[in-house]
């Protein structure tokens, strides 16, 4: 469901249960040198406010997925997280370049005219979210994988095996 933007401090979004364990291994591989994580977590568990409270202290984030329902909550999850931060769409319709939170569709931004210093350096985000991760085998997923350089990129998941073996890890 939805939540509504807080109106006052204690109404505040915070980790729970799981999500604390898994910011604590996040922030590990961090201090460890690890740029890549995945998140597998089962649906309902809440990666997407987990992938909130992970990109807090980053400037720039991405967040990519494949439908606009996705984008959508994951917007609205992301404003109750960092509600001081700007929002904006890459998709058919927008082509926001200037916002600190960024949500694009796959289908639009893996397109070869928008993976260029024109639209985004390579190394523009600090922070990128990858939602279903188990498609990240797609020529879609990895024309944006391989074109982003940023500081940290995060794979979330319920399903980290896909059905035609295609290696994820």
């Amino acid at each position: 469901g939805y939540r509504s933007v807080p109106q006052k401090k204690e109404d505040e979004a915070y980790p729970q249960g799981a999500q604390i364990e898994a910011l604590h291994y996040l922030e590990q591989a961090r201090a460890e040198g690890f740029q890549r994580g995945m998140v597998v977590m089962a649906t309902g568990v809440g990666k997407t406010y987990l992938a909130a409270f992970d990109s807090k202290k980053f400037r720039r984030v991405l967040f990519v997925a494949h439908r606009e329902e996705i984008l959508r909550q994951a917007m609205e999850t992301f404003s109750n997280v960092v509600p001081t931060k700007t929002t904006g769409w890459f998709n058919a319709d927008w082509k926001t370049t200037n916002a600190d939170l960024i949500f694009a569709s796959v289908q639009t931004l893996s397109q070869q005219s928008y993976l260029n210093p024109s639209y985004f350096p390579s190394d523009y985000f600090d922070y990128i979210v990858i939602d279903e991760f188990h498609h990240v085998a797609a020529a879609s997923y990895q024309r944006i994988v391989n074109y982003f350089k940023p500081r940290f990129l995060l794979g979330l998941t319920a399903t980290p095996y896909r059905m035609d073996n295609q290696d994820i890890f």
